[in-house]
């Protein structure tokens, strides 16, 4: 059985491409709906994975088990009308002191300040567009930092405020021949010097950019010294306990800012506790449409594809009656002969697959290697599931196209089919 199984499907790849072969215009349009179809459904779902998995690497950066306190909310809601937010205070150095002293589930809490669009210069060197970002000494529990020279704050310098600085690795490149070079140097940013103890190592650019390879970090104790943090939109950080859920961290939270001020049980928050699912939630569901509707375009062009090779397996069946008639005569059983044109059918639309699948992987390379050309982290991968993928589809169309074609041949009458003829 299995010896004959084995001919069977050598002998109907063959045909399958002494098909394409002889017919090559008919055969070209017919697998064109079946490469198009799973070109489009592989290349938006690879598309969309890819990027959603950029966004989510970029939103990774701000940790999913820590919540930020501000003023503004990360999405706006219809429920409360924006200009309501304007009316709200901005988060103050005390209230941070009392957060980090005073919350029982927070493994550790920072406080962020930001001053962007700034210039740094040093020597007859400048460069624009920095941000000051000005942090508390537990900046580096709330997220992780990797140097490529020098090191992070004491806390000595931080709790004194210091002027030390550290630099974004885009920066450190702008001013300076190395980042070793930089150590040990004093820049002028925002109209301060500063005295430069580390480089962070390169971030690289996503579609969410969060890096730091465009920042000067400062404590937040050096430039409360000359100016007022809550004109800089500060944010509060708290990262929960190993095993505590960021939602029972939320409900703590909010107890203790409605108690540091004193609102009363019925008024509304005057502050946002935001936390990364929110936003990366929200984006899941755009991208669930952009991915439905392009496999739905794709699944059309598949099923147009279907047709092709479905209309295909008739004329070979038409084309080859009086030879399955005289297979029938000498004995040819009629599982064989239904193999025989299902597997020419399941390869002419493996072949059309894996044109398609070719495509997408020539477009992403081509796509990929232009990207290459800046420090951006983007890539589109096309992973295997999505391989694995198309081949299924691609397989399971040509078992639905070639079904009734087989059964037609498989069926008929041996001195019928030999008269044809």
């Amino acid at each position: 059985m299995i010896p004959i199984l084995g001919k069977i499907l050598k002998e109907s790849f063959i045909i399958a491409i002494l098909e394409l072969y002889k017919n090559k215009l008919r055969a070209l349009l017919s697998l064109l709906g079946i490469t198009i179809g799973i070109l489009c459904i592989i290349f938006v779902l690879t598309a969309v994975d890819s990027l959603k998995r950029n966004i989510e690497g970029g939103f990774e950066t701000l940790g999913s088990d820590v919540l930020y306190i501000q003023k503004w909310p990360l999405l706006f809601t219809n429920d409360y009308p924006w200009w309501q937010f304007l009316k709200r205070p901005e988060i103050s150095y005390k209230e941070f002191e009392t957060i980090r002293d005073q919350l029982n589930l927070a493994e550790s809490t920072a406080l962020m300040a930001f001053l962007p669009g700034r210039s740094a210069k040093f020597n007859n060197k400048e460069v624009a567009g920095v941000t000051l970002t000005a942090v508390s000494h537990e900046y580096t529990q709330i997220r992780d930092m990797e140097f490529a020279s020098g090191r992070y704050f004491s806390s000595l310098e931080s709790e004194r405020g210091v002027d030390v600085a550290i630099l974004g690795a885009n920066v450190a490149e702008s001013l300076f021949t190395s980042f070793e070079q930089a150590i040990g140097q004093r820049i002028k940013v925002a109209g301060r010097e500063v005295y430069i103890i580390g480089v962070n190592q390169k971030e690289g650019k996503s579609l969410i950019d969060f890096s730091l390879d465009n920042n000067i970090l400062i404590p937040v104790r050096y430039i409360m010294e000359y100016r007022n943090i809550q004109e800089m939109g500060p944010i509060i950080a708290v990262k929960s306990m190993e095993n505590v859920p960021v939602e029972e961290l939320k409900y703590e939270i909010e107890g203790k800012m409605r108690s540091i001020r004193k609102l009363r049980p019925k008024e509304k928050n005057d502050f946002s506790i935001n936390e990364v699912s929110l936003f990366t939630e929200a984006i899941d569901n755009v991208f669930r449409i952009v991915a439905l509707a392009g496999s739905f375009i794709g699944i059309f062009a598949i099923f147009v594809g279907g047709f092709g090779i479905a209309n295909i397996m008739f004329v070979s069946v038409k084309e080859r009656t009086s030879i399955i008639g005289i297979k029938k005569a000498l004995g040819a059983k009629k599982i064989y002969i239904l193999l025989e044109f299902l597997i020419e059918s399941i390869v002419l639309c493996f072949i059309g697959g894996l044109i398609g699948l070719l495509l997408i992987y020539l477009i992403f390379n081509v796509i990929n290697h232009f990207l290459q050309g800046s420090d951006n982290t983007f890539v589109f991968v096309m992973s295997s599931f999505y391989i694995n993928l198309g081949i299924i589809l691609s397989v399971s169309i040509g078992i639905l196209a070639g079904f009734i074609p087989a059964m037609q041949a498989a069926n008929m009458k041996p001195v019928e089919a030999i008269r044809s003829n």
